[in-house]
């Protein structure tokens, strides 16, 4: 009857904002499907469903009539100004704790003051830096399910009378490109038909703080291994993992292209993984992050190097201008280079990419030229590839005469 009655409610104030709706209750499936034609709040008709799953009350909604991929912002914020008076209405006059999950931008809502809106706050806070929670799926009828950034598996949280239940997704992505901190830069989204299993039980008379623990355990200990593989690999590839002067693209000196995973196994221990992604070879697996590193540098070891291979300045370079070959002569035909040898030039820009120094831009807007200053070089290169590069200190005395 409960169930019936905060649907009854969400309709009846669905109306009051204006709406004109046509109602069909799924008795069958536990599901009441609103379509609401345009109020004079919201321009655009809505596609409303009301059900329950993993203990929350959901209300999803999807404006049919957007294209997901395009960005609506005035459409969200229309969403949101009528759904977040809605949930807080219900919360306030009958305690329901009505959870809202925007179909066409991904973003979640709740009442703040009550025990959804906090559980969403958490997450938003902990796992997502305090942006919004989102969530992009091809599920239909979603709950709470969260892909963190920094995650490899996705999570889905459920709420009984006593407890949260937290389970992780059986499937888990390939990582491919990383930043220095071990941050995935390409986003992911929730797989069609994704199979969850429980990790863990929080009782929920230890209150929020239990849960907020736990969520920043298991980020750090991800995190953790991320940050320790990045350096690792970066022993025999200094450039590994380096965020070219704010874009999203390296180079790779060493013919491997790494990347790593953390996953929950079904049994409640982690399972740590690296592969390689060019060859699909695994490099190391293991329940220990320890002995998985271990196993990874081992194997790096043994990899043979190219004989020509890419210069610490190609790297830089070629990384930049985001070519991925090993062929540095087709792409850089000559180097100039005043005031320091090549040797010095190699040492420099090498131990300034092992510590992931930024890359300072002196000239970048003129269509022909860029100018950097890295490593205490001034690193002058064409626009776009092939061309000559010219290296020289940045105190050379070429310099101080031309001022």
């Amino acid at each position: 009857m409960e169930t019936i009655n905060w649907k009854k409610k969400m309709e009846e104030q669905l109306r009051r904002s204006g709406f004109t709706l046509q109602v069909e209750n799924m008795a069958n499936l536990g599901l009441t499907e609103i379509h609401a034609s345009s109020s004079p709040l919201i321009s655009y008709p809505l596609r409303i469903r009301l059900y329950v799953r993993m203990g929350w009350l959901m209300c999803t909604v999807d404006a049919t009539s957007v294209d997901r991929n395009e960005d609506h912002p005035l459409f969200e914020r229309m969403i949101a100004a009528v759904f977040e008076r809605i949930v807080r209405h219900l919360y306030h006059a009958y305690d329901f704790h009505v959870l809202t999950y925007i179909g066409n931008t991904g973003n979640y809502i709740a009442p703040k003051e009550s025990e959804t809106g906090e559980i969403v706050r958490l997450l938003a806070q902990l796992w997502t830096d305090r942006s919004y929670l989102h969530l992009e799926t091809y599920e239909e009828y979603p709950a709470l399910y969260v892909t963190p950034p920094w995650a490899h598996q996705a999570y889905a949280f459920e709420s009984t009378e006593d407890e949260w239940i937290i389970y992780a997704g059986r499937s888990g992505r390939p990582a491919t490109d990383y930043r220095a901190d071990g941050t995935e830069l390409k986003p992911h989204r929730l797989a069609e038909g994704d199979l969850f299993f429980p990790v863990h039980r929080i009782q929920k008379d230890r209150g929020t703080l239990a849960l907020a623990e736990w969520l920043r355990l298991e980020r750090r200990e991800v995190e953790d291994f991320m940050l320790a593989f990045m350096k690792t690999i970066q022993k025999f590839d200094p450039a590994f993992g380096y965020s070219w002067g704010g874009t999203d693209t390296f180079f790779h000196g060493v013919p491997v292209e790494p990347y790593a995973q953390v996953l929950r196994l079904e049994s409640g221990k982690r399972r740590y993984r690296v592969m390689n992604n060019s060859a699909k070879r695994l490099f190391a697996v293991g329940n220990d992050p320890l002995e998985c590193l271990k196993e990874v540098e081992q194997t790096l070891r043994t990899v043979r190097l190219p004989e020509q291979r890419v210069s610490s300045l190609g790297q830089l370079v070629m990384g930049i201008w985001q070519q991925f070959e090993p062929d540095e002569s087709t792409y850089i035909q000559e180097v100039a280079y005043r005031g320091i040898s090549q040797f010095q030039i190699e040492e420099k820009i090498g131990h300034a990419l092992a510590n992931r120094q930024r890359v300072r831009w002196v000239e970048k807007s003129d269509p022909h030229q860029s100018i950097i200053e890295f490593a205490h070089l001034r690193i002058s290169f064409p626009k776009r590839p092939p061309g000559i590069v010219t290296v020289e200190p940045v105190e050379s005395s070429y310099e101080r005469g031309a001022l």
